[in-house]
């Protein structure tokens, strides 16, 4: 330990552009995505960050994500980092949400179409009369997602979700002081496919 402590203090404090320069490195690396609800950024105390490996979890010992089912049925997603997008989206599954998660670097977006949308929120489809006559703010894709102010939370109303649709998230790192990401979300048709979310410049 005392070993530890002493090659510790040999490691000489990280600067901000030495943290911003490994945190883009990072995201390269890692193929890292990120994307419209913004949430503020968790500030995260990092010591020699360009010489260490990110964990699983951030500097504070907090979970990159965490999913939680409401007593009330909903679904509250916490988004910590921007990290590890198959697992986010195997544990939606396992509270009965078919997802599809993409994470996004900043200014960049998911080449589209990738899927085929519900309604016309997406883009893939015209709107009909009905949808004109009912009002955007009742297609499900806008109702699915409810941002939750406090935290860097989702909440998911699963009612919205019909049998075997895909809830598309798509979470865009911001790099901005006081927003972590931001968010696209829409539900893709019931049996249709949604396609790997393939990174292009926003």
């Amino acid at each position: 330990m005392d070993a530890l402590k002493a090659m510790w203090e040999t490691v000489p404090p990280a600067t901000p552009d030495d943290l911003a320069r490994a945190r883009r490195r990072l995201i390269e690396e890692m193929g890292g995505r990120r994307r419209l609800i913004t949430v503020p950024r968790l500030l995260v105390a990092a010591a020699a960050a360009a010489a260490v490996v990110i964990p699983l979890t951030n500097g504070l010992g907090t979970p990159a994500y965490a999913v939680t089912r409401n007593p009330d049925g909903t679904i509250t997603v916490t988004v910590n980092e921007l990290r590890d997008p198959a697992g986010l989206a195997a544990e939606l599954r396992s509270v009965g949400i078919k997802a599809d998660v993409s994470f996004l670097a900043p200014h960049t977006r998911c080449a589209g179409p990738r899927f085929a949308g519900v309604d016309p929120s997406y883009g893939t489809r015209p709107h009909t009369e009905a949808e004109l006559k009912w009002g955007a703010e009742h297609w499900r894709s806008l109702q699915v997602i409810k941002a939750i102010p406090a935290g860097h939370r989702i909440g998911i109303h699963p009612e919205y979700i019909r049998p075997d649709e895909t809830l598309v998230l798509e979470i865009r790192d911001d790099q901005n002081p006081k927003v972590l990401w931001t968010l696209g979300a829409w539900l893709a048709e019931a049996g249709t496919p949604v396609k790997p979310c393939t990174p292009v410049r926003d």
